[in-house]
């Protein structure tokens, strides 16, 4: 492994180490790196390096901020939980000792903190649903809130894939619950599952610190091995430089001591002669060692492109992995906000037409509380596939949480908006769906709006908001447009 490839690992595995904090950074550092591998000379990789700099200045990395924030919201937690009355001595005695000492540096510190806090929250949620169960002397009572509250945690988490699965196991167990008291067992271990989670994490930087290490010390090595050989060729220089001095000598002392134009011309002819010599070898040897380096630098290459394409393998599985949501197989939240943003930019940089849509499920609670999660789980799944084959290719669907799904439209007018949103609706109405050999109509109701000069995101999605609240207002399974006032 030379120095070049050494640093363009390097530059892969730092850029690993920040990615998902900048999405217009994500999308440069992939095209840096493939620049990067074909750079033709020292001079277009310094430009290279020049402009990597330029766009990690113009990003800003706001993680400080957020795990302020955050840590701000454990405070706020902890206050709102010592307000609480009726709490057992246990549990008043463990939010007293909720306290931030150190404040944290790195995210599984902060994660630390979260899942304390989410610890207690737990608690008190068991504590103060087994209270109000008494209080009621309802003996069926559930903790339908917290079961609830539970299964979205467990769809929103972003761990890998193996821990997912066992989460989502846990999740539709908790969906059918029919005893409270087996809560606080789930709870414990999902946290367990987070915990383990995050141990694998640990374990997976741990390992890339030594692997780290080992280029480190690989680069050095071949470092200090380049510096030699450079002093051994500066010798081997020095070396012809004084053999071609002293035959320049010895020439000279023969030509003042010739006594004849015939014993001069022959020592000239024997003197070139050794020089041409000194340099056919001297070519002939860097001409070697520049196919040497030259293969050394193919194979190299070679082995770079194969790992490069390797790491781009696992990092689209991985990035595809933890964008889709786990139950509807549609995209999630997470690849929504990266989704958004591109398409609001290109909308603002090109003037093109871009339009907004929130679909949402027509009393899906019903739907739960009549048939159970595992009929609601199934109406979500095929909601999703049908609003999915039902869209353009450059359309993008997403879920955005519970039973509520986003919807972009790109190049398209208001009219042909409405006609493709009335045909979701028609086409989520006539869903064969059957469970239990009972039939169940499902139906969606659609808010949407475009986005125009002076909105951002939030404004356009609060619009279309307000436009699906009118759409369940005025009777569900329909389409309701709002446009900016």
């Amino acid at each position: 492994m030379n120095s070049r490839k050494t640093i363009i690992q390097l530059l892969q595995k730092a850029f690993e180490r920040i990615a998902r904090q900048n999405t217009d950074f994500d999308a440069y550092q992939s095209h840096f790196l493939k620049k990067l591998q074909v750079s033709p000379s020292e001079q277009a990789t310094n430009k290279l390096f020049e402009e990597c700099l330029e766009q990690l200045n113009k990003n800003a990395y706001p993680l400080e901020e957020t795990l302020s924030e955050g840590r701000l919201i454990v405070s706020q937690s902890q206050i709102q939980l010592q307000r609480l009355n009726g709490l057992s001595p246990a549990s008043e005695q463990k939010i007293d000792k909720v306290t931030l000492p150190v404040k944290p540096r790195s995210i599984i510190e902060f994660h630390n903190e979260l899942t304390n806090i989410i610890k207690i929250y737990q608690r008190v949620v068991i504590e103060l649903s087994n209270s109000t169960k008494k209080q009621h002397g309802d003996e069926d009572y559930q903790c339908e809130d917290a079961c609830n509250e539970l299964q979205e945690l467990i769809i929103n988490l972003d761990i890998g894939e193996v821990y997912l699965k066992q989460l989502d196991e846990i999740r539709q167990k908790i969906a059918v619950l029919d005893d409270p008291i087996k809560l606080p067992e789930y709870c414990i271990t999902i946290i367990s599952i987070i915990i383990d989670s995050t141990r694998e994490e640990r374990r997976l930087s741990r390992h890339f610190l030594y692997t780290l290490n080992d280029s480190l010390s690989e680069f050095y090595n071949n470092f200090s091995k380049n510096v030699k050989q450079a002093e051994h060729s500066f010798d081997e220089q020095e070396q012809c430089i004084k053999t071609i001095q002293r035959q320049s000598v010895r020439l000279k002392n023969n030509a003042e001591q010739a006594v004849n134009i015939k014993d001069l011309r022959n020592d000239i002819f024997a003197y070139v002669n050794s020089i041409e010599q000194l340099i056919v070898a001297k070519e002939k040897s860097k001409t070697e060692k520049i196919q040497f380096q030259l293969q050394s630098m193919v194979r190299e290459i070679k082995e770079l492109q194969d790992e490069t394409k390797g790491y781009q393998r696992t990092i689209n599985k991985q990035n595809s992995q933890l964008h889709i949501d786990f139950l509807t197989k549609v995209p999630n939240r997470a690849a929504w906000s990266e989704r958004l943003m591109q398409e609001f930019n290109r909308c603002k940089r090109y003037k093109n037409p871009l339009k907004l849509a929130i679909i949402d499920v027509d009393k899906f609670k019903k739907i739960n509380d009549s048939f159970g999660h595992l009929a609601g789980d199934k109406v979500l799944k095929a909601v999703a596939q049908t609003l999915q084959k039902s869209l353009r290719n450059v359309d993008f669907l997403a879920r955005y949480g519970g039973e509520e799904f986003t919807v972009l439209l790109p190049e398209i007018n208001q009219q042909q908006m409405q006609i493709a949103l009335d045909k979701l609706c028609h086409k989520v109405k006539n869903i064969p769906f059957k469970f239990k050999k009972e039939n169940i109509m499902i139906t969606v109701s659609i808010g949407c709006t475009d986005f125009v000069d002076g909105d951002d995101l939030d404004t356009a999605f609060e619009r279309a908001d307000n436009a699906l609240y009118e759409a369940k207002k005025n009777g569900r399974d329909q389409v309701v447009y709002h446009d900016k006032k």
